[in-house]
């Protein structure tokens, strides 16, 4: 009689189940139909559409897309889930406009830099103004120190207190065999190493007391940029020997 009764309770127990998912199916059934591909490229089409504007945080884009998500919530049966009944949660936001102007003294010569042009400067640092005046540059290659690819560009400079201008990116030491092929065995040749990245060069410039000696989320610090109409080195020289 026990044996009896197990086989009887595996069939019911099993019946249970398969209900309890037939049910759980028919309930998510019309979600589930309501996800297709067209439904999904006819948002896609609307938030990224130029009305939207790239829908930036403070703009115009924004407020659309916020309206518009809000309402697709709505008309899908979503409840609020703000504590004050709304769709959205209100976050704390700060806006920086740069104006960055920069300059080179070198002898008796100037040289202003036009902005986005020659150069880029930006900060998160929340303070109406950042200056760096009457800085000497000091020229430090890649910025980089990598003992075990014997490379040293600190060596033998002193960088306290100055600014420092360096290069992007790992140096690019060619192939013994094949100079138009980058040695796989100095910075992985074509990969970029740690060292070729700019959180690096911060770290290192910071660790030899250049003048930008806080973290880079503290303080300004000015990427210069290959433009196409930098000024080449030949340029640089005449101006400077008037």
């Amino acid at each position: 009689m026990k044996i009896s009764g197990w086989l009887i309770a595996i069939p019911l127990t099993a019946a249970t189940s398969l209900f309890a998912v037939d049910e759980l199916t028919l309930r998510l059934e019309p979600a589930l139909e309501a996800i297709t591909p067209d439904g999904l490229l006819a948002h896609i089409k609307v938030l990224a559409s130029d009305e939207f504007e790239g829908r930036a945080p403070g703009t115009k884009g924004e407020e659309l897309s916020v309206n518009y998500i809000t309402d697709q919530f709505r008309k899908i049966g979503l409840k609020p889930g703000s504590p004050d009944g709304s769709y959205t949660q209100e976050v704390p936001l700060a806006g920086i406009k740069s104006e960055p102007r920069m300059s080179f003294a070198v002898r008796d010569g100037t040289i202003d830099l036009k902005y986005p042009d020659d150069f880029i400067a930006s900060s998160a640092r929340l303070q109406p103004e950042i200056k760096i005046n009457n800085s000497e540059v000091v020229f430090v290659g890649y910025g980089v120190v990598a003992p075990e690819y014997g490379w040293d560009d600190y060596k033998n400079v002193d960088v306290r207190g100055k600014t420092l201008l360096m290069l992007i990116g790992d140096p690019p030491i060619p192939d013994p065999k094949d100079s138009s092929k980058l040695d796989e065995k100095m910075f992985k040749g074509k990969a970029m190493t740690y060292y070729g990245r700019w959180t690096y060069k911060y770290e290192i410039a910071a660790q030899k007391g250049s003048r930008c000696d806080h973290p880079p989320d503290r303080v300004g610090w000015i990427p210069l940029f290959r433009r196409k109409n930098e000024l080449g080195q030949g340029e640089l020289r005449d101006r400077f020997a008037k």
